[in-house]
């Protein structure tokens, strides 16, 4: 077998390095997704007041 410096350092670029851009792809564009507006927030925060204590848990 024809074993090559070069093989070892595109292992190690795909096991760190895929990893690590999948990471930052999910907080640019999770973070994007999650943000609520002023007026959203508020009624969110409203209705979790409201409801506090109510759920029922099976």
């Amino acid at each position: 077998m024809d074993w090559d410096i070069a093989d070892g350092w595109v292992w190690g670029l795909v096991i760190i390095g895929g990893p690590l851009l999948i990471g930052i792809f999910m907080a640019v564009f999770g973070s994007r997704r999650r943000r609520l507006n002023r007026v959203e927030q508020e009624v969110s925060d409203r209705a979790a007041h409201e409801n506090w204590g109510k759920e029922r848990i099976r």
